[in-house]
């Protein structure tokens, strides 16, 4: 087997997905409101601060 052919095995692909799901439903259970918005605040500063660039003169 080739490596891409490993790489894009379909069982392998849906158990990634399914592990990050269930992380995910985790977190759902496990934080609040206010874990919540401070996720979603850091997210969109964090963005932000993407679409600024590194300040570095080209």
């Amino acid at each position: 087997m080739s490596f891409l052919y490993q790489a894009l095995d379909p069982t392998l692909i849906g158990g990634i997905v399914r592990d990050f799901l269930n992380e995910m439903a985790g977190y759902k259970r496990e934080m609040n409101q206010t874990h919540w918005a401070i996720l979603a605040t850091s997210v969109v500063v964090f963005g932000f601060m993407c679409l600024k660039g590194s300040g570095i003169k080209r």
